[in-house]
């Protein structure tokens, strides 16, 4: 059963899925008490396996004396055929939530922090529900070549990354936004164009990944239910109306062959998207969750995903970027751009 689960994680991500990185997906929750027992976090971990065997095998929850180090393990490291589909690891008021996205969505791992933690978890988050994808996987894919091979998304300059693998991480905390999907891909675009600019380099053919949900997150359950959109963005583009004219990528086929796994491997710089953006909405924990860390699945032409989560009068956004293309401190200015970019879509008028 956990092999036949680790096999269907592994197929969601699919064709799409850039298969040098180890798609894990991270919750960081803040408390406003101490985190549970490791082993009653297990408990409750088990019974939720056991209702939701996708989920695979049972693993050990951590103890954890350095934060950072096994965040970055739990971003890092590859979910082994086999092997657990969820990692978690509890440190005084923090619990860490981690999970290959081929098992769990964002609300996915919201739903499974609520389940840990004993409370009721929800989000303001409305789903695209019913909407599908415009064209066919085939047609699809094969734009999606031509697109790699003669004009490819463009990409977030790098900056003073190390030889090491993995990615970095950072976060930042924001009064509580009122700002939707297009808000923050349109924050993530005007950061971009600066932090190009800084750097001395052209943005030229932004492409937009915005993770979305198939369900409202009224009542979320620990399942994979999304979609992603793929926004080309003119310079000054109205992204909430590309938003509405852009039908969501097809999903892609249950199978796949061993020349379409080699040429997303060899073409996995050139494919993808510019950088993604993944809101988890206003998330309702009662007064158990003081603040949620986000950090989506980072992959594309830049490897940078920008995360946001609003829980209270907190709004937290983060970047995750490779290691390779930043450090810690080059990661955080990025995060600094984006945090202004938003404030200013906040003060924006509405539309």
């Amino acid at each position: 059963m956990t092999r036949l689960a680790s096999d269907h994680a592994h197929r969601v991500v699919g064709l799409y899925g850039d298969p040098t990185v180890s798609w894990s997906i991270l919750l960081e929750a803040e408390l406003g008490a101490a985190a549970p027992e490791p082993e009653k976090l297990r408990a409750r971990l088990a019974a939720a396996i056991q209702q939701y065997p996708h989920l695979g095998s049972l693993p050990e929850v951590e103890p954890c004396d350095d934060l950072t180090a096994v965040r970055d393990r739990f971003a890092s490291a590859p979910y082994e055929r086999g092997a657990p589909l969820v990692r978690v690891a509890a440190v005084e008021r923090v619990l860490l939530v981690a999970a290959h996205h081929g098992a769990l969505d964002g609300l996915g791992l919201l739903s499974l922090l609520g389940i840990l933690l004993d409370v009721p978890v929800s989000s303001a988050a409305r789903g695209i529900g019913a909407r599908t994808g415009g064209k066919p996987f085939a047609i699809s894919a094969l734009q999606r070549l031509a697109e790699a091979l003669f004009a490819p998304p463009g990409r977030i300059a790098p900056d003073r990354g190390h030889e090491s693998p993995g990615d970095v991480f950072v976060a930042g905390h924001e009064p509580r936004l009122r700002l939707g999907a297009a808000g923050f891909v349109a924050a993530a675009a005007h950061a971009t164009e600066r932090w190009n600019r800084a750097h001395g380099a052209r943005t030229a053919r932004v492409v937009a990944a915005l993770g979305a949900s198939r369900r409202s997150g009224a009542a979320p359950e620990p399942v994979h239910d999304s979609a992603f959109f793929r926004l080309r963005l003119a310079r000054g583009a109205d992204v909430a109306a590309v938003l509405a004219a852009q039908p969501p990528e097809p999903d892609f086929p249950a199978r796949s062959s061993r020349v379409a796994r080699l040429g997303t491997r060899l073409l996995a710089s050139r494919l993808g998207s510019t950088f993604l953006v993944s809101n988890l909405g206003v998330v309702s924990a009662g007064d158990t969750v003081r603040s949620l860390a986000f950090y989506p699945a980072a992959s594309g032409r830049s490897g940078v995903a920008f995360g946001a989560a609003t829980t209270g009068g907190t709004t937290t956004v983060t970047v995750r970027a490779r290691r390779r293309d930043f450090d810690a401190a080059a990661a955080g200015r990025l995060l600094e751009e984006f945090r202004a970019a938003v404030r200013d879509q906040t003060a924006r008028p509405p539309q």
